[in-house]
């Protein structure tokens, strides 16, 4: 019977939040097991997850020996909780299965990857299949560890909300804006054309509210907008992006977060890939990416599926809550951390008249 099941966690924000379609299927698959998770800061997200019995921090990048160091977290870990049946590496990292492999799982599940084969007891090789969104990868790892039905359905994200709202709810528009991503600032739409959209709801007595990092915005001081940035917990964030009416963000970790509470969202691409991390739902799953059980190999030969659309093909595209911005010029995605030609002609041909119309739509606004 498997009591104990051990996850290493990527350590960026988004996907972590990817992650939990696959840590859902697993939860039903094991309704007893008590889950541990490992990996960065951001594993404070499921801090109210019922089923997560403790959280340890990875911090051995920080130390002088880090292998040292991975084996101490790795001991405190066998320790207090004993003994582990399963372990999942969702990062791709060496130490990150080095990790399980010191917590001596039972079982160790990861992806080929970086030199780490040997620490794995199942190194799988990664799906080549394509269209496959981030979460179905994630997915993939758990495939021969839960039922087909488990694994084949769709799963949407999930995030447990609680009451550490920074938002006032009264009967006025709220607003959220995230204007910062990691990975550098190719991700970003234009300071400026943030700034143009924050003031036009502002001039509309609405109230907008500034997540994440505000990449030196300079804005006019306003009783209308509220300068969160760098000021709320993980709770925090989660349970404000709750109880927004729309949320305006780059492709980043809390645009994640906004698909897994499906908080209205309108997500702007550029330098990245919207076939590998768009936001993630059912209409988007069903059209333009193959489904989960394609990347079971006894399906592909038995079952013929039909080819999804090309979400490439969509300069603009929403599906429920979601609407998907993406010029897709012949540069992009680049994936670079800043715009090799200089020009960021992917974000800058993205307007704000643009994304302030879809916003009163999205709102069920008339337009101006």
């Amino acid at each position: 019977m498997i009591q104990t099941i051990l996850l290493r966690l990527p350590n960026w924000l988004g996907d972590s939040v990817m992650c939990t379609s696959a840590f859902q299927k697993l939860k039903r698959m094991y309704p007893h097991a008590q889950f541990v998770l490992v990996g960065s800061y951001v594993c404070e997200i499921f801090r109210r997850d019922p089923c997560v019995k403790a959280i340890y921090l990875d911090e051995s990048k920080k130390a002088k020996n880090r292998i040292l160091s991975l084996y101490h977290l790795a001991k405190t870990i066998r320790t207090e909780i004993g003994s582990i049946d399963l372990g999942f590496c969702f990062s791709n990292g060496f130490f990150g299965a080095l990790l399980l492999y010191l917590c001596k799982a039972k079982v160790r599940v990861g992806y080929a990857k970086n030199l780490r084969s040997f620490l794995l007891t199942h190194a799988l090789k990664p799906p080549t299949l394509k269209p496959l969104h981030q979460v179905q990868k994630y997915e993939y790892l758990i495939k021969d560890f839960v039922d087909y039905a488990i694994f084949e359905a769709y799963t949407p994200l999930h995030l447990v909300c609680g009451k550490e709202s920074k938002i006032i709810c009264d009967d006025k528009k709220h607003i959220g804006i995230n204007p910062g991503a990691a990975f550098g600032w190719a991700k970003c739409w234009e300071k400026e054309y943030f700034i143009d959209i924050i003031t036009r709801f502002a001039a509309r007595g609405w109230e907008v509210y500034i997540f994440g990092d505000t990449q030196n915005l300079t804005i006019q001081d306003d009783t209308h907008i509220h300068d969160l940035s760098n000021k709320t917990t993980l709770i925090e964030l989660i349970d404000s992006i709750k109880a927004l009416d729309l949320f305006i963000t780059n492709d980043s970790g809390p645009m994640h977060i906004a698909a897994a509470l499906q908080t209205p969202t309108i997500a702007i691409f550029g330098s990245t890939d919207t076939a590998d991390t768009c936001p993630w739902n059912l209409p988007i799953a069903q059209e333009f990416f193959l489904p989960s059980q394609a990347m079971i190999s006894h399906a592909l030969d038995s079952t013929p599926y039909p080819t999804p659309k090309d979400i490439t093909t969509y300069t603009t595209l929403t599906a429920d809550t979601i609407t998907i911005l993406s010029k897709h010029l012949e540069c992009a995605p680049c994936k670079k951390r800043t715009c090799p030609l200089k020009h960021h002609l992917c974000m800058k041909s993205i307007t704000p008249d643009e994304v302030f119309t879809i916003a009163l739509t999205m709102l069920q606004l008339p337009k101006e």
